[in-house]
């Protein structure tokens, strides 16, 4: 409104300063100024047209008399057409005068919209706007409430503009505009509620601030109200989408990334999966606050790692990538990640968005399998995969009245305190030492197998290098050999192991059985064996037991 009065006073003035004291009004300047200007043309117009027509090539000096008539005529025309506007008829205080007493008078009647042009420009603007007192009482509307509540402005003016407002909004409202009508504030904003016609709620953007119209100590208030109706559903839409998003993300086992195409794997969005997978917070990787990405990744994979993503990246294709990250406790995962570059409809690469997720069971697995394969193909040792068939078939060879086979279980009863006394490393050394040692003492005709956890099986039905001319019907024969044999292998397993130059000892237990129709499987003969031999660790290192028979 400020704005409307320096206009108003502008226009004034210069009114003023063109009419003088010669009581004209500006529209009857004009009209003068157009009757002399038309006047001017025609005289000059006829005087051409005379000089062209009486033939001037012929006879000079006639014809210019009458162009000369021509031109005097038109200039008198154009002088009082000029005049007016040019002489001066009041001094500059008298004008000055004259300009303040029309000034205000203008001012007046643009405070009263609907008589000047003022009301009809409010009127076309989309906002809706209000003058209100300082106790909320509105004085003035444009057409655009009519248009945003249905509400007439002959039943608004007089109204508290907080009866049109959301009950939940309408105090801290009141509040806020009064506080700008007191001169605390120098404005307020904030998205509320307006009632339509029919009390239904519309969503506007309401700012207020002091109206200078007058005075801007007048106490009044400017208040605009801007229809926020769509906005705010396309934000409800897009907070639902988000919603879903996070929630489909959260059941993802793993995590969702957006980061920059940089070898430090700047994150510019990380789903809430990273606190599972990492131990880190998403906050803690985004842009790097507390630390990089790339630094969880193993140091003997990070190079691999980034020459991948490259690669791919500038083929513009997808990747896969296994590597090892370590987490927040210092626990070192298989990951498995996939991802691709994103880019703008330029073929500008935006970013690199993908998905990486915990493989470490799965890698865990391959590894023991490989280890595994190993460890066999170094020792001699049988697969337990063949050993267990071997035991299932001479089970059923025992129930179907065969021989007899005695399973002897070898077990390292301290392995756990073992592995913490040497390492890990050094103790996979003494545990393969000991299985080399194993299948000799075994005797011919033995089945030596690995079973994990700690502990070997042997298979044997042939006693021969004991003594035994013939196989065995009755288990009770084979007690006393089947005790030389446990024997033998703990004197060759008690024996020190030289690992880096120094002799280590391993504690070893033996637990037996034999083979019985009592037995369903080979599981449950392994069981007893496994009794077995925790019985005999109770008793210490190098003892054996029996099962109970």
């Amino acid at each position: 409104m400020p704005s409307i009065h320096r206009m108003s006073t502008h226009t004034a003035h210069a009114d003023t300063t063109a009419t003088g004291t010669r009581g004209r009004s500006p529209g009857e300047d004009h009209l003068s100024v157009k009757v002399r200007i038309i006047i001017m043309l025609y005289v000059g117009l006829a005087g051409l047209l005379t000089f062209i027509s009486t033939g001037w090539l012929t006879s000079w000096h006639p014809m210019a008399s009458w162009l000369t008539a021509g031109l005097a005529l038109a200039g008198l025309a154009w002088a009082g057409a000029r005049q007016p506007a040019m002489q001066p008829t009041s001094t500059a205080p008298e004008q000055d005068k004259q300009g303040a007493g029309q000034n205000q008078a203008h001012c007046q009647r643009c405070m009263q919209p609907g008589e000047s042009w003022s009301g009809t420009v409010l009127d076309q603007l989309r906002l809706s706007l209000l003058i209100a007192d300082a106790g909320g009482h509105i004085e003035y509307t444009n057409e655009s409430w009519e248009t945003l509540t249905g509400r007439a402005r002959t039943e608004t003016v007089g109204q508290s503009l907080w009866t049109f407002l959301h009950p939940e909004d309408a105090v801290g409202v009141s509040w806020d505009c009064r506080r700008v009508a007191q001169g605390e504030v120098p404005e307020f904003c904030q998205e509320v509620r307006v009632l339509d016609a029919r009390r239904r709620p519309v969503w506007v953007m309401l700012r207020a601030r002091p109206c200078a119209l007058v005075t801007p100590e007048s106490g009044k208030l400017a208040v605009t109200l801007e229809e926020i109706t769509r906005r705010k559903r396309l934000d409800e839409q897009l907070r639902s989408t988000r919603h879903y998003v996070n929630t489909l993300l959260s059941n993802v086992p793993g995590m969702v990334y957006r980061c920059r195409y940089d070898p430090s794997y700047t994150m510019e969005f990380i789903s809430d999966g990273c606190m599972e997978l990492t131990g880190y917070e998403p906050d803690d990787l985004i842009e790097n606050r507390r630390l990089a990405y790339a630094s969880l990744i193993h140091p003997e994979d990070r190079a691999f790692v980034w020459t991948q993503v490259q690669v791919h990246v500038e083929k513009r294709a997808a990747y896969q990538v296994s590597y090892r990250i370590t987490d927040a406790t210092g626990r070192v995962r298989w990951v498995w990640e996939q991802g691709r570059g994103v880019y703008s409809s330029h073929g500008e690469l935006l970013a690199v968005e993908g998905f990486i997720t915990d493989v470490s069971e799965r890698k865990g697995a391959e590894e023991r399998a490989k280890r595994k394969m190993w460890f066999e193909a170094r020792t001699g040792l049988t697969s337990k995969a063949i050993f267990d068939a071997l035991l299932s078939w001479s089970l059923h060879l025992t129930r179907m009245g065969g021989p007899v086979a005695a399973v002897l279980l070898v077990e390292l009863p301290q392995a756990t305190a073992e592995i913490e006394r040497l390492g890990l490393e050094r103790f996979e050394q003494a545990l393969t030492l000991q299985a080399r040692r194993l299948v000799p003492a075994a005797g011919p005709g033995a089945v030596c197998a690995y079973l994990g956890h700690h502990q070997f099986a042997v298979l044997t039905s042939d006693f021969r290098h004991l003594g035994q001319a013939r196989a065995a019907a009755d288990a009770r024969e084979l007690l006393p050999l089947v005790s030389r044999m446990a024997q033998g292998l703990l004197d060759a397993l008690m024996e020190p192991v030289r690992l880096d130059g120094q002799n280590e000892r391993i504690d070893v237990v033996v637990g037996i059985t034999l083979t019985s129709p009592r037995y369903n499987d080979p599981d449950a003969l392994l069981a007893s064996a496994q009794k077995a031999a925790r019985a005999a660790a109770k008793l210490g290192n190098g003892h054996c037991e029996f099962a109970e028979e």
